[in-house]
């Protein structure tokens, strides 16, 4: 029988895409949205829903039956070439189109931290150690930063593409072969 191919290189493909365009706007709109919780929960719904598109392809290119290990191929491929995608954009974006970002990135991120720390009533002494610390953090962008965020990205994606594979595996029914 001849293998399949592997969706998730094509859906990983449209899923950095989409990551760069969304990326895109969002700096355009500004730093407040480029940095904003709610901006990262959609980009990650939209990975999510990409690596499911993939693992559904293959599902489908399996006639409907499709393993554990056979989904997993295709959903995490997509996280992958997807997370290469948006990684090697943001280091072109944070190192040589707006170097500024890493400043702005850097107080927005002191500020949202304060303002957590007093939303759930910190003491002012350990909110001031905390921001101290964060203003002490190199948030500089490298080559070897950006692979390791990249490696990190992709220790995650892993078990949300384990997750995504236990729910879209389809075992045939007993005595049934695919």
């Amino acid at each position: 029988m001849q293998q399949s191919s592997n969706p998730g290189i094509k859906w990983g493909i449209v899923g950095g895409i989409i990551l760069v365009f969304l990326n895109v706007l969002t700096y355009i709109a500004g730093p407040s949205v480029l940095f904003s919780w709610w901006n990262s929960v959609i980009q990650l719904a939209v990975f999510i829903v990409i690596a499911i598109l993939a693992g559904k392809e293959k599902k489908k290119q399996l006639g409907g039956y499709i393993s554990f290990k056979q989904a997993l191929q295709p959903v995490f491929t997509a996280f992958i070439i997807g997370t290469a995608i948006i990684t090697v954009y943001q280091f072109v974006l944070y190192k040589y189109i707006d170097p500024t970002l890493v400043d702005a990135l850097k107080q927005n991120l002191l500020e949202s931290t304060e303002k957590w720390m007093h939303k759930f009533k910190a003491p002012q002494e350990e909110i001031d150690k905390q921001l101290d610390e964060l203003a002490k953090t190199d948030f500089n962008v490298g080559f070897a930063k950006s692979f390791m965020d990249f490696l990190k990205g992709i220790i995650f994606y892993f078990a949300v593409a384990a997750i995504i594979s236990l729910i879209i595996r389809k075992k045939p029914a007993e005595g049934q072969h695919i």
